[in-house]
C-alpha cells in the first residue's frame, strides 16, 4: 500500500525506565494473523478479547481475510466467531467499544491486479449475543490505517488516515446512539498531522496520537510528531490541535493504550513504514519491530522509552485494555516479518527496580490448581496473585515452603508474582480450575 518510501535512520534516546512491565504469554490464537483490528468487551463479568480480519502467514493479497476470533480471559482459550459480514477481507481497520457494542470501522482491500480500496463500512457486533447486528451508517470518507478512539463511552473519533489514494486531515465522529456521523475540526492540512499507520487514544477530553507515515509529494517518510487534540466537552466536534516534535514518536502501526487513566502509551510497532508484506515502501527491505513501550507524560511533557526485549511485535491495529495497568495484544508481525499467533498480557505497575528471573528454582504446584498451591524454593518473600485485569486477589508472606489456600478464587487465568524486598523475582501464569 502507498507505493514509495524515503528511508530514515532512527536513533532513539532512552530515558530512565520509570514503569515496570511484566509480559506474560497467554494461549496462542487459532491461526497466525497480522494487521487485525483488536479490542475488548465484557460478557457478564468476564472480559473477552476480539480480533477482526487481517492477513495470514502468506503475507500476500490473497491472504487478506475477514475471519474473526475471541479470547476468554477466564479459560485462556481462543475460539472462532462469525466472519465480518461484508467484503473479501480487509486490513488496517479499527475496532472500538461503546456501551459494550463493538464497532469495526474502515480498513482496505487489495485486489489481484494490485488495486486497493478503502472501506466505508461500519460493522456492529454484540458480544452478549455473539452476533453481528445491522451495519451502522457508512463513514462519509472511506478510511483505513486511521486513528480510532472513544470519548466518554459515547463517540468514536476517526482521525486522519488513508482514503484510497491519499492522506486526509478529516476528523469523522460517529455517534452510535443516533447512528450518525459528525464532522469534527480537521487536523491542520499538512504533513505534521496527516498520517497513515499512526495510533492514539483519548484520555479525558484529550486526543493523543503519534507515529505513522506521511505523504510528501508522493514519497513517504516517518512522522516524528505527537499530535494533541483538546475536545470541547460542550461541543465535542470542536477540537483544538497542537503538536510536539520528537524522534521518539517514530513508529508504524503501534498499539495504543493508556496507563493509570492519565498517560498514553504505544506498544511495539515498526521502525519505519512498510507494505502489508512487512517490506519497507520504496527500498523493499524487511522492517523489524521495536521492542519497547513508549510512554508520554502530559504533566512533564516528556517521553520515556521502556525497552522490552521479550516483546518484539509490529503491525498492530489496536489493543485490549482490561484495566488502567493491564493490556492484551495479539497477532502482528514478529522479527523477520513473521506473522504471529502470540497473545501477550502486559502488566504495568509502579514497582521500581524490577528484576524478573524465572529460572531460580522456585516451583509452583499444582498448575492448573483447585484448592491449594504449594510454593517451593522461595524464602522470606511475598506472594501476590493477580487477575488479568491487574488486581491483586490474594497476597501472603511465605517461608521456604508454603501451602496457599486459593479455594476462594474463581475459575480462570491469573498470574502469580513472588517479591523479595519489593523486587519481582519470579512470575508464573496460573490456571485455576473448579
Amino acid at each position: 500500500m502507498h507505493k514509495i518510501f524515503l528511508s530514515l535512520l532512527i536513533l532513539f534516546s532512552i530515558n530512565k525506565i520509570i514503569l515496570a512491565q511484566q509480559v506474560i504469554e497467554l494461549a496462542s490464537m487459532p491461526e497466525k494473523v497480522s494487521n487485525n483490528a483488536v479490542c475488548q468487551a465484557k460478557v457478564g463479568s468476564e472480559y473477552f478479547v476480539y480480533s477482526f480480519a487481517g492477513i495470514d502467514q502468506t503475507k500476500e493479497y490473497a491472504g487478506i481475510h475477514k475471519r474473526a476470533f475471541r479470547y476468554s480471559t477466564s479459560t485462556d482459550t481462543w475460539e472462532a466467531i462469525e466472519d465480518l459480514p461484508s467484503g473479501n477481507g480487509r486490513i488496517a481497520a479499527g475496532a472500538s467499544v461503546v456501551k459494550n457494542k463493538i464497532y469495526i470501522i474502515g480498513g482496505y482491500e487489495v485486489f489481484d491486479d494490485g488495486a486497493e480500496i478503502s472501506y466505508d463500512k461500519v460493522h456492529v457486533y454484540d458480544p452478549v449475543s455473539n452476533e453481528y447486528l445491522p451495519d451502522g451508517k457508512v463513514i462519509p470518507i472511506p478510511i483505513d490505517d486511521h486513528i480510532q478512539a472513544v470519548w466518554r463511552d459515547s463517540l468514536i473519533y476517526v482521525v486522519t488516515g488513508w482514503s484510497t489514494d491519499d492522506n486526509v486531515p478529516d476528523v469523522q465522529i460517529y455517534n452510535p446512539s443516533k447512528d450518525e456521523w459528525l464532522v469534527g475540526t480537521p487536523t491542520p492540512d499538512n504533513s505534521t498531522y496527516k498520517a497513515f499507520g499512526a495510533s492514539g487514544v483519548i484520555i479525558d477530553d484529550t486526543i493523543y496520537f503519534c507515529g505513522g507515515v506521511r505523504n510528501l509529494n508522493g514519497n513517504f517518510g516517518s512522522s516524528n510528531a505527537l499530535r494533541v487534540g483538546i475536545i470541547n466537552p460542550a461541543d465535542p466536534t470542536q477540537i483544538t490541535w497542537s503538536s510536539k516534535t520528537s524522534i521518539s514518536t517514530i513508529g508504524y502501526r503501534m498499539a495504543a493504550a493508556y496507563f493509570n487513566d492519565s498517560k498514553p502509551i504505544w506498544i511495539g510497532g515498526g521502525t519505519t513504514g512498510y507494505n502489508f508484506d512487512g517490506l519497507a515502501y520504496g527500498s523493499g527491505q524487511g522492517v523489524e519491530p521495536m521492542p519497547r513501550i513508549l510512554e508520554y507524560s502530559p504533566e512533564l511533557e516528556q517521553f520515556t522509552i521502556n525497552s522490552l526485549a521479550e516483546l518484539q511485535v509490529m503491525d498492530l491495529r489496536g489493543s485490549a485494555q482490561l484495566s488502567p495497568s493491564s493490556i492484551i495484544i495479539c497477532g502482528g508481525m514478529a522479527p523477520g516479518q513473521e506473522i504471529s499467533d502470540k497473545t501477550f498480557l502486559i502488566d504495568i505497575s509502579l514497582v521500581p527496580n524490577v528484576e524478573i528471573h524465572n529460572e531460580n528454582g522456585i516451583l509452583v504446584t499444582p498448575n492448573p490448581a483447585n484448592d491449594f498451591l504449594q510454593i517451593e524454593g522461595a524464602d522470606n518473600g511475598r506472594i501476590e496473585i493477580y487477575s488479568l485485569e491487574g488486581k491483586v486477589v490474594l497476597s501472603d508472606f511465605i517461608e521456604s515452603k508454603l501451602s496457599i489456600d486459593i479455594s476462594a478464587l474463581a475459575k480462570g487465568l491469573y498470574f502469580l508474582v513472588y517479591f523479595v524486598n519489593d523486587k519481582k523475582v519470579f512470575t508464573e501464569k496460573l490456571s485455576i480450575v473448579k
